[in-house]
């Protein structure tokens, strides 16, 4: 790809972020290490289920993909300097005057993908907690519409503790990944040189598991594209770092993060599963798909407090995603409401120049989550449709913003091989949520209750929509008037050559 720069006076005019600018690309790097730490959660029931070599092959795929949309994202933040919140709203920009409801259903369902996952991953600290060093405490507290656990309560603390450090800006919660980002980097790395280090890595171990005989599911391809659709909720995640875009102190730390962050996971998930998948057999992945990660990172070093050491770096792996989550979340949030997509209220932030409404109603829903919604990760499987929904309308928002505005300024422009790979890739997309979405109960993990979760929670994004332009704005509810605010592009002859 290639970087053409033009003039900094050819950045298109805006309104001033009310955002500080306090983040370097290292900060938003830290933040997206969360997504890495997503094969402590989902690899061990991907290897269970398809063998070692094929959850190695699609955990990659899906990361490159990542990867390569984030190069797309990195021109379209550049457009939008001023603009917080991200891909779903680039979303929006893309598609408001073809058909506006697309941004509404790209921002909500992006905000509630990124924020169910809290309730989940909090609540399963909670649980490793409770049942490593708490195991006695098995008491449950009546409240006559719910009980609540030990459990329940140790996740429900976990989200006001990390709520705290978000109320006070990005900069403190990109701290917190920081410290956790170093620890999580022990066992991967450790992960990545196994196979020369450990004489217990095992290629035989390294088994491919799609087509497997009797699965007549095209021959293995429904399988794989079902495992994309749910693998790509955590392998697209680096593309959160589009969503600080106000708050860089460079216009060019958008563009370092995204390309560094997707490079480092798409490393992260070709290696480390090859690692572990050679550790680990595939009957005892199924055997115990929840200790997978404990069971190789145990074969690799000496006897001692192992598996202490391995449930400490998990749960710190847990915290980065919550961490990360209500990061992003509430820019999206935030930034869904600056451009009238849910109700205004949203448009508030605090001292700290927070969205803290955004984060507190994250809080909220969560907390509830926990308490009343015995089994969340329903609600999680369902979320993937919005979320996965909000990244296809950003890439083929690439495609409109290209046609329908070329005289955009682009500080960065993602070269003339950008349009045919996001064609490519919204092709892609559209293949994997149609079949993924219909078809996830292959894995045992989805099925109709979940996809009309998901249809639900989009139909939701709807009527906010109507809420904010009909009840708070009184704007037209299906296309906005052709933008003429955006400014030329600079004099070709004045625009320096691209770089390589």
């Amino acid at each position: 790809m290639t970087d053409h720069t033009t003039p900094a006076a050819a950045v298109p005019a805006a309104e001033p972020s009310s955002l500080h600018k306090t983040l370097r690309w290292q900060d938003a790097f830290a933040l997206a290490m969360a997504v890495s730490g997503g094969l402590f959660v989902s690899f061990g029931a991907t290897m269970a289920a398809i063998g070692a070599l094929s959850a190695m092959f699609i955990w990659a795929l899906a990361a490159g993909i990542g990867w390569l949309q984030n190069n797309l994202f990195a021109e379209m933040a550049s457009m939008f300097p001023n603009k917080p919140g991200g891909v779903p709203v680039y979303a929006h920009e893309a598609w408001k005057e073809r058909f506006a409801p697309a941004g509404a259903l790209a921002t909500f369902g992006y905000w509630f993908g990124w924020s169910a996952v809290i309730s989940v991953v909090s609540f399963t600290a909670g649980a490793i907690i409770q049942a490593r060093w708490f195991p006695d405490q098995v008491w449950v507290l009546d409240l006559g519409i719910a009980q609540i656990g030990l459990s329940q309560l140790l996740g429900i603390g976990l989200i006001l503790a990390i709520m705290v450090p978000n109320l006070f800006g990005a900069q403190p919660a990109a701290w917190v990944n920081k410290l956790l980002g170093a620890l999580l980097v022990i066992p991967l790395l450790i992960f990545v040189v196994s196979p020369i280090i450990s004489g217990n890595w095992q290629f035989e171990n390294l088994t491919w598991g799609l087509g497997d005989e009797g699965a007549d599911h095209w021959g293995g391809w429904q399988d794989a594209i079902v495992w994309l659709y749910l693998v790509g909720w955590t392998a697209y995640g680096t593309e959160m770092c589009a969503a600080f875009t106000p708050e860089y102190k460079s216009r060019k730390d958008a563009k370092r993060a995204l390309s560094a962050s997707g490079a480092y996971t798409f490393a992260m998930f070709a290696l480390v599963p090859l690692g572990v998948g050679g550790l680990v057999s595939r009957e005892d992945a199924a055997a115990d798909v929840g200790g997978v990660f404990v069971n190789a990172f145990a074969s690799v070093l000496p006897a001692g407090p192992v598996a202490d050491i391995m449930l400490i770096i998990s749960i710190g792996a847990l915290l980065m995603g919550v961490n990360a989550s209500m990061a992003d979340g509430s820019r999206a949030l935030y930034g869904a409401a600056l451009d009238g997509l849910v109700p205004r209220q949203f448009e508030k932030l605090n001292k700290h120049q927070v969205p803290a409404r955004a984060i507190l109603t994250a809080v909220v829903m969560n907390i509830l989550l926990i308490i009343f919604v015995s089994n969340p990760i329903s609600i999680l499987v369902a979320a993937n449709l919005g979320y996965l929904l909000a990244i296809l309308l950003a890439v083929s928002g690439f495609i409109i913003l290209r046609k329908d505005h070329p005289e955009m300024p682009r500080p960065f422009r993602a070269g003339k091989t950008a349009m045919p790979l996001a064609i490519t890739l919204t092709v892609y997309g559209a293949v994997v949520l149609v079949v993924g979405s219909l078809s996830s109960e292959l894995t045992g993990y989805g099925g109709p209750l979940e996809l009309s979760i998901g249809v639900g929670i989009l139909l939701l994004s709807l009527v906010l929509y109507v809420i904010r332009r009909r009840g708070q704005e009184q704007l037209p509810l299906l296309r906005e008037p052709r933008q003429s605010e955006y400014p030329a592009a600079a004099d070709p002859a004045s625009t320096p050559e691209p770089t390589n």
